[in-house]
């Protein structure tokens, strides 16, 4: 199983989408009660220190820098090549002083008896005001692909519903 886990990380982390970005396309915002785009949710029956642990293993491409802000979440930042640095900064009204960053996370919070894991996808693209403006891609790729790897993991996929916040 752990071996499953760390081989679905491994590829997620190595396949930072950065070939095709010129032609990137934002998703619009999620609707009310909605999970947004790029972000997926798993509830496990006990704590998922395996998929954490992975996830922070994975993590160790050049270009990749991984972060623990806190014992419950991961996140993975990846460098884009420099043609898809120039496109997201071009795209996105981003500046040069600072590159945009692929970040993938995982986060387990306590629900009752169960941890839900929230896994999340997104861009990040530093703005000329020094504020960064996160940017969610339409790519169901990575979407099906999180949803594979928290139900290997162990996770039970969570899909939210209007008035339904898990």
């Amino acid at each position: 199983m752990r071996a499953r886990i760390f081989t679905v990380l491994c590829l997620l982390a190595g396949c930072a989408p950065v070939e095709y970005l010129p032609m990137v396309e934002e998703a619009p915002p999620a609707k009310q009660g909605m999970l947004p785009a790029g972000q997926q949710k798993a509830s496990f029956p006990t704590y998922p220190q395996g998929l954490l642990d992975a996830a922070l293993a994975a993590c160790d491409n050049p270009g990749q820098t991984p972060r623990r802000p806190a014992p419950d979440t991961v996140i993975c930042e990846t460098l884009p090549t420099p043609d898809a640095a120039a496109a997201l900064i071009l795209r996105f009204d981003g500046t040069v002083d600072a590159l945009p960053l692929f970040v993938i996370s995982f986060q387990a919070r306590p629900q009752g008896t169960a941890y839900i894991v929230t896994a999340d996808s997104y861009v990040t693209v530093p703005q000329l005001d020094g504020t960064i403006r996160q940017v969610r891609l339409v790519d169901s790729g990575v979407g099906s692909s999180m949803t594979g790897l928290l139900t290997a993991a162990g996770g039970t996929p969570v899909q939210n519903a209007p008035g339904r916040t898990p």
